[in-house]
């Protein structure tokens, strides 16, 4: 056991955490963990893996406030920063300090692991920001996919998602690079291509199927985003499954 906190950086290769509080913890790149005074722990690479790792030891007031108010506890030590140059730099940029300097800037060198847990947190919090942004997405998507052969209203799908009309847009496309419209015209154009291919349908029959307002706007959609009409489309594909 130690009688100050430290903490532990894995850059490279894979590990084991234990303490009394949390139990065995496998550890991957990316990820730290923070060990505490008074509290028996112990951890290791990987056999056969091997590990990198930065570590660094401190003591002070703010470290004891982290702790009291919860930021770092050690029933939590772990955190999945991932890789983060915000993290890393200061890290090594502090490593390197104290190999040049003389013994006993105990009080620098806890502001600067203050420095680099606040990152470390910050990292986390960003992970988990965008985790709940990709469920959302993923959300989104499904709503729409309920209603691939129809007008999806946007609004009800934001609703959903508890977010602004606009603010759905915005994250959407940023995590798909199309705007809900038009993911949901690819859903329709999949949709109609299934159909073309599988089934015997009319065109006419489809594009009512699909909700558009005549067979001539569905002709057009279908043309001018595969080059071809749906008739030609349909006569293609029926002989490349006869010819397989």
């Amino acid at each position: 056991m130690l009688d100050q906190f430290g903490v532990v950086y894995l850059v490279h290769g894979e590990g084991e955490f234990d303490s009394r509080l949390t139990g065995l913890h496998r550890l991957d790149k990316g990820d730290a963990f923070l060990v505490f005074p008074g509290v028996w722990h112990r951890y290791r690479p990987v056999c056969k893996v091997g590990w990198e790792v930065y570590w660094v030891h401190f003591q002070g007031e703010d470290a004891q406030r982290l702790q009291q108010r919860n930021f770092i506890t050690p029933e939590e030590p772990v955190l999945k920063v991932g890789l983060d140059d915000a993290v890393l730099d200061p890290l090594v940029h502090l490593l390197d300090w104290l190999r040049t300097e003389p013994v006993g800037f105990q009080q620098m060198i806890a502001v600067g692991t203050m420095q680099i847990i606040a990152a470390m947190l910050g990292a986390v919090r960003n992970q988990e920001t965008g985790s709940h942004i990709h469920n959302q997405v993923r959300r989104a998507k499904a709503l729409l996919e309920e209603d691939e052969e129809g007008l999806p209203r946007m609004e009800r799908i934001a609703a959903e998602l508890d977010m602004s009309r606009a603010h759905f847009f915005r994250i959407f496309k940023e995590n798909t690079g199309l705007t809900p419209y038009q993911y949901h015209l690819e859903l329709k154009l999949n949709r109609a291509r299934q159909m073309l291919r599988n089934s015997d349908l009319s065109v006419k029959h489809i594009a009512r199927l699909l909700r558009f307002s005549n067979v001539y706007h569905f002709s057009k959609f279908f043309k001018n985003r595969t080059g071809v009409a749906p008739t030609p489309w349909r006569n293609h594909a029926l002989r490349e499954v006869l010819n397989e």
